[in-house]
């Protein structure tokens, strides 16, 4: 009796010291357990689990009384032991983020890569790709928490730099507060995140914040998932860093983008200008109407083209052409693909279809686009923030996503959107509305389909809720662009949350934050004809950009480029030498980074090092013999130089362009 006394307080005492960490290291969550504790004392909430200690076997499970069952009902200790022996510095069990050949099993060589290959290529000749091994786990992800036993015995042997825990149960994570040392994963300058109680959107945002620090360690992702219930948690994780990673970055075309805007400023083109939007406002209090490329258009094409007078019509550039075949004229079309094939989209049958509409561009189009319109209105929207005059500059994934923000840009705050589906249609598996200039097909009824349980596909078919069905049938490339408008929704002010209505009139996948309306239910009485010159008001918003004087951020670059090339030239001995040496001039590089006028410059360049460095590191993470001999590191160290240094000349041409 008095050996469970002690027990109990030490207990009690590793709740305190875990909650004191919580309230000075991670407050949201500290909230979040001080909230279920009053709501418990106070009766307002009934207690579902209870951690209970197993006198006979001496070790602590939980009992959900929900079942009257227990979550282990075997020694969780032991079985604690058992989930630290089974977990290995391999790839086993984790995200190998660096995708992989799957004819040579070596790296894969993607274009999107650019001046990164060269050293990627001579990793895949160094690298015994059969037999990877790490030297050290950098990142880990506990999926849930069960009793809590596990997480310290886990990690202990692990070690991980920067871990993160996820637990949906607020309850049993208050639990968990009682048997884990929490601080352990913050000794040191290491860096724990945590995930608890969260919805799906607030889960990404924290996978995001993850995925951030230290990014230049996402090579490799261990994960531990603690019971199979958890795995549609282990599902998104594997969709988010599939969706975000640094290697799926296109360098090359990020360069692109930002010379085309540079020459597009030069050139005098028309930039929407915030501080001008700010002042008009030109979509508030409109009937807006933003039309995607979605199915769900089809049924929903007639409604459209006897009431397109009543709303200012947004679309995006795959659709006009179903649009002029039915006679409906949009006021803004909005363009985002950096692709020549953004000109077919925008060329009608009609020359003069578009003389009273406005096109709005993604400050990325090839010329050939704009030589397609020339004879048209257009005006383009700042990609990067490359002008602080126009004080604003945003991206979005996907055109559908776009034309809504910049419908909330131009302060639109009553939308009705259609064609917006994150579904194929239900009968025929088409992803689009006939007569769209995109044509896919994501299944026919006459295939069959054999699906591999162990892979997850992007064309896996999966069921979810529907924005008017209880279900509907989906896959989750499509369903990216459902969570790319959620968290575009999630990411609004708080003011401008409140004064949106958006209504959603797709048959497709359900949207939160989009209000679900069928246009049956839309009383048209009370819209009046719409009065919207879109050229007047676009011009009025619009301006030349004039602050492009980036001389100085150019003789910075030439200092970086001078630095690099000394860097080239020095002897390393050993793989942490050649770390510290690396580190210094990085370190050099952040510090002139600082004096630079023009952040964008600099912040490219950090996501092209972000990209190189997950390579380098990936290859001085291995546990390999004879790969660490001063040749290789000399050739490794050859590779970044002559990278950067390409980079660094590219970024600084670009400042020197007229």
């Amino acid at each position: 009796m008095q050996e469970l006394e002690e027990l109990t307080q030490l207990l009690f005492k590793l709740y305190k010291k875990n909650l004191e960490f919580l309230k000075n290291n991670h407050p949201k969550v500290y909230k979040k357990v001080q909230d279920l504790s009053n709501e418990l004392d106070n009766k307002k909430r009934k207690e579902r689990y209870t951690l209970e200690y197993i006198e006979k076997g001496g070790y602590f499970d939980v009992l959900d009384h929900n079942t009257d069952k227990y979550i282990y009902d075997f020694n969780s200790y032991k079985e604690a032991d058992k989930r630290a022996e089974i977990t290995d510095f391999t790839r086993d069990s984790s995200l190998n983020l660096l995708r992989i050949d799957t004819i040579t099993n070596k790296l894969a060589l993607m274009g999107s890569l650019g001046v990164v290959t060269t050293l990627v290529n001579y990793i895949n000749h160094k690298v015994d790709f059969s037999n990877i091994t790490f030297s050290k786990i950098f990142k880990f992800i506990f999926i849930g928490v069960g009793s809590g036993v596990h997480l310290n015995e886990v990690y202990k042997k692990i070690d991980s730099m920067n871990t993160l825990i996820i637990e949906p149960d607020i309850e049993l994570f208050r639990i968990s507060l009682f048997t884990a040392d929490y601080t352990l994963f913050e000794e040191g300058n290491k860096k724990l995140f945590l995930s608890v109680g969260e919805n799906e959107i607030e889960r990404e945002e924290t996978l995001a914040d993850f995925s951030y620090y230290h990014n230049y360690m996402n090579y490799n992702i261990k994960h531990h998932l603690f019971w199979i219930e958890y795995k549609y948690i282990l599902d998104q994780i594997i969709d988010f860093f599939g969706n975000n990673s640094a290697t799926s970055f296109p360098f090359d075309a990020v360069l692109n983008v930002l010379e085309r805007t540079t020459k597009f400023m030069r050139n005098k083109e028309l930039f929407l200008k915030n501080s001008l939007v700010q002042k008009n406002a030109p979509l508030k209090n409109k009937k807006v109407l933003i039309i995607s490329a979605g199915p769900s258009l089809d049924k929903n094409i007639d409604w459209i083209k006897q009431n397109q007078d009543k709303f200012v019509i947004i679309c995006v550039d795959v659709i006009l052409r179903k649009l002029e075949k039915n006679n409906i004229i949009p006021d803004i079309v909005v363009s985002i693909d950096p692709s020549y094939l953004c000109g077919e989209y925008l060329t009608t049958e009609n020359k003069d279809f578009l003389k009273n509409s406005a096109i709005i561009f993604l400050s990325q189009q090839e010329e050939s686009v704009l030589e397609k319109v020339k004879h048209l209105n257009y005006y383009f929207s700042q990609v990067f923030p490359l002008s602080k005059e126009l004080g604003y500059s945003f991206s979005l994934p996907n055109v559908g996503t776009f034309s809504f923000a910049i419908a909330i840009f131009l302060k639109a705050n009553e939308i009705y959107l259609v064609g917006n589906d994150a579904a194929f249609n239900q009968e025929t598996g088409s992803r689009y509305a006939s007569d769209s200039s995109h044509k896919i097909k994501d299944f026919s009824h006459d295939e069959k389909y054999e699906k591999d349980d162990t892979l997850i596909s992007s064309y896996d078919i999966i069921e979810v809720k529907g924005n008017f069905k209880d279900k509907i049938k989906s896959n989750r490339i499509l369903l990216t662009f459902k969570k790319d408008y959620e968290s575009y929704l999630f990411s609004l002010d708080e003011k401008v949350k409140k004064s949106l209505k958006a209504y959603n009139l797709s048959d497709g996948a359900y949207m939160e934050g989009l209000i679900p309306l069928k246009k049956e239910n839309i009383d048209l009485s009370k819209f009046t004809k719409k009065e919207f010159n879109v050229n007047n008001v676009l011009q009025s918003i619009s301006c030349e950009v004039k602050d492009l004087d980036f001389k100085d951020d150019a003789k910075i670059l030439t200092k970086m480029i001078t630095r690099v090339n000394k860097f080239k030239k020095i002897k390393v001995n050993s793989r942490d030498d050649l770390l510290a040496k690396k580190l210094d001039i990085m370190i050099w590089i952040l510090e002139q980074k600082k004096t630079m006028s023009s952040e964008i410059f600099g912040n490219v360049f950090l996501k092209f090092i972000e990209l190189i460095d997950i390579y380098v590191n990936f290859f001085l993470n291995l546990r390999q013999n004879a790969l660490y001999d001063k040749k290789n590191l000399m050739e490794i160290k050859s590779y970044w130089c002559d990278s950067t240094i390409y980079v660094l000349k590219y970024l600084k041409h670009i400042i020197n362009q007229e």
